[in-house]
C-alpha cells in the first residue's frame, strides 16, 4: 500500500467512522475560566506540573491511576434542585449556588503506560523544528479541550492529544502562516 491510499484511508475513517472525532474531543469537559484559574493556582501552590484534568473514574476510563496520596484539585461546582412551577405544574432544574468538590486529577498525578506519540518513520518533528524555527514547550493548560497551542514561536501539544501528529501539525501551521503574514521566518 502506497503512502497516498494509506493517509486517504485514515482520513476516509477519521471523517466517516461515527463519533470518532468526537471522542478525540470530548475525552475531557471544558472547564470554566474561574476553574481554569483555580486549577493552575492550585497546581502552583503544590508544585504541581499543569497539565489536562480529569476527575479519577475520567483517569481511569483512560488507563491512568491517580498516584497514591495525590490530593484532589477542586473546582466550583453548580448544585442544582428541580423545582415545580405552582402555576403550570411543571418541574425545571435550577441552579441554587456553587461548592468547591475535590474530584479532579491533573496528569502529572497520574501513572500509567507512558503517553508516546506515535512515530512517523519517515519524518522527523526535531529537524522540521529546527527548520521552521519553532521550539516545543510542556503543555500546561487545563482546558481538556485542547489538544495543543501556538505562542510566539513556541508550540505544545497535549501528551494526551487523541492525534498528537495531526495537532503538531496544525499548530504549525498557526505559526507559518502567521510568521508568513508578518514577515517571521515560515
Amino acid at each position: 500500500m502506497d503512502k497516498q491510499t494509506k493517509w486517504t484511508e485514515l482520513l476516509n475513517q477519521a471523517v466517516s467512522e461515527p463519533g470518532l472525532i468526537l471522542k478525540a474531543y470530548s475525552n475531557f469537559h471544558v472547564y470554566s475560566l474561574g476553574n481554569r484559574i483555580a486549577a493552575m493556582m492550585q497546581c502552583a501552590e503544590r508544585e504541581i506540573e499543569p497539565g489536562p484534568i480529569n476527575t479519577y473514574p475520567g483517569w481511569l476510563a483512560l488507563n491512568r491511576q491517580v498516584k497514591k496520596g495525590s490530593k484532589a484539585i477542586e473546582l466550583c461546582m453548580p448544585l442544582t434542585r428541580k423545582v415545580t412551577d405552582e402555576r403550570t405544574g411543571e418541574s425545571a432544574t435550577v441552579a441554587t449556588n456553587f461548592v468547591w468538590k475535590p474530584r479532579w486529577f491533573v496528569l502529572s498525578q497520574t501513572e500509567g503506560e507512558p503517553i508516546t506519540p506515535a512515530s512517523s518513520p519517515e519524518w522527523n518533528k526535531e529537524r522540521a523544528l529546527l527548520a521552521l524555527n519553532i521550539t516545543e514547550q510542556p503543555f500546561t493548560t487545563t482546558d481538556g479541550n485542547v489538544q495543543g497551542y501556538a505562542e510566539g514561536r513556541k508550540v505544545a501539544v497535549s501528551p494526551i492529544a487523541a492525534m498528537p501528529h495531526k495537532t503538531l501539525f496544525h499548530e504549525l501551521a498557526h505559526l507559518c502562516c502567521v510568521g508568513s503574514y508578518v514577515g517571521l521566518p515560515g
